[in-house]
């Protein structure tokens, strides 16, 4: 049998101090690169909040993200925004080891308080916005994160939002699918916001607007954190979009909402809002669905 000898293991070469060292390095075992430390970025989704059954549905969402390294979940209001709040997920997340951070708003639009309100926890934006400045839930002091953050856009005019809303439609029977259909979404405080909200959700809708065959599709905003006589004149344009649309075809209008989870929003405001109108008001919600997750994996990969 012949066995391999290194020119350190000639007996006849004397070895100096710093090849001794140098043959000790090379021999000792590597230990093997965890796929965590080799990915280092962790995702933290943070989602507005509500009651239990309202974050259970996002919850499941974010269950089904599948991300070579940590997810958390943070709730910026409701009964959980103490237990999974922003600052608890931060600890919890730079726990596991990461080395930066991604941080997905699950909402519908990019244009509002409460994405201004992440990227001010983020440490992206200096104050918070001046309708939340005043709330104590989102004035506390909270923590920055300790390593590099970056923070993605909401759904806005994502793909993947245009699934979910195409299939919640296809749900329906057949009689509401053939109805003007008009989505209605919370909308943001700010009059300047109001365009983008509409222009997001309309381009990712297309696909649906294409398969209402030649029924026509508006939206419309609640703009429920908007003061009183803001919010009213918005559910007043909400109401004459109604009619008008049921008069000119003959029939009752087909209404959806457009918000992450199932809440009081959907369940009693609205329909107290469109209370004697010709609709077929259905309050569908957004989570849970598979294309949210996909969603979510696919603006951290972005933003990474």
């Amino acid at each position: 049998m012949f066995l391999f000898r290194s020119r350190f293991e000639n007996p006849r070469i004397s070895r100096s101090p710093l090849a001794t060292a140098l043959l000790a390095v090379a021999l000792t075992p590597m230990a093997p690169i965890s796929p965590l430390a080799a990915q280092a970025t962790g995702v933290l989704v943070v989602a507005h909040g509500a009651d239990s059954s309202w974050n259970s549905h996002v919850r499941e969402v974010v269950e089904a993200v599948d991300w070579q390294g940590p997810v958390r979940l943070a709730f910026l209001m409701g009964p959980e925004a103490v237990s999974a709040s922003w600052d608890a997920a931060v600890k919890g997340i730079e726990g596991e080891g990461v080395s930066r951070l991604v941080v997905v708003p699950l909402m519908v639009s990019t244009h509002g308080s409460h994405v201004r309100q992440i990227e001010h926890y983020a440490g992206i934006r200096a104050e918070l916005p001046a309708e939340l400045a005043t709330l104590a839930h989102a004035h506390h002091p909270a923590a920055k994160p300790r390593v590099p953050t970056r923070v993605t856009t909401a759904l806005d005019a994502a793909p993947e939002l245009g699934e979910v809303l195409a299939a919640r439609w296809s749900e329906l029977p057949e009689a509401d699918r053939r109805r003007p259909l008009v989505l209605v979404a919370h909308g943001p405080t700010a009059e300047a916001d109001v365009p983008r909200w509409i222009e997001g959700i309309r381009a990712a809708a297309a696909p649906l607007a294409a398969a209402l065959d030649g029924q026509p599709m508006r939206i419309g905003l609640l703009r429920d954190d908007a003061p009183p006589e803001v919010r009213a004149a918005a559910i007043s344009g909400l109401r004459d979009t109604i009619t008008s649309l049921a008069s000119a075809y003959g029939d009752s209008v087909l209404v959806m909402t457009v918000l992450i989870s199932q809440g009081a929003i959907n369940r009693v405001v609205i329909p107290q809002d469109l209370a004697g109108m010709p609709v077929r008001y259905v309050g569908t919600a957004l989570a849970p669905h598979p294309s949210l997750a996909r969603w979510i994996e696919r603006i951290a990969r972005e933003y990474r």
